[in-house]
């Protein structure tokens, strides 16, 4: 379990966060949707020739209130954001990856991320993308 406000990890049996005091029974995090490692990467910017992309390696995990993203060999996060930090999304076509990029907001600073499938997994993509929209718009 998450804290719905700070994003702290806490234990199951915790009423408040350890780390920023807020209730944790106000609502709890579930997962919606998760996809990768295999034919998903991810770069933290928009893909280009000379980006570093990190090559199915990342777990993407889509919860009730936030996005995320898992090493899949430490299992330590790449990128967490809330969904109402996001402040702008795309999705095109580059070389042979289907890409959601989003651009959001983390500790007043502007962040992006670009999220890759295969063309053989785009679905990934485009229901991501509709849970992002959708919980966006709440």
């Amino acid at each position: 379990m998450y804290c719905p406000s700070c994003g702290t990890k806490a234990g199951e049996a915790d009423s408040y966060c350890s780390k920023c005091g807020k209730s944790l029974t106000a609502q709890q995090e579930t997962v919606l949707y998760s996809f990768g490692p295999w034919g998903t990467s991810i770069c933290f910017s928009r893909p280009s020739f000379f980006t570093v992309i990190h090559k199915n390696d990342t777990k993407i995990v889509s919860t009730n209130q936030r996005l995320s993203g898992y090493s899949s060999f430490t299992n330590s996060l790449r990128f967490q954001m809330p969904y109402e930090a996001i402040t702008n999304t795309e999705i095109f076509d580059y070389m042979l990856w289907r890409v959601l990029w989003i651009q959001y907001v983390e500790a007043e600073k502007m962040r992006e991320v670009s999220i890759m499938c295969t063309m053989s997994n785009h679905e990934h993509i485009d229901r991501v993308n509709e849970l992002v929209q959708a919980r966006r718009r709440r």
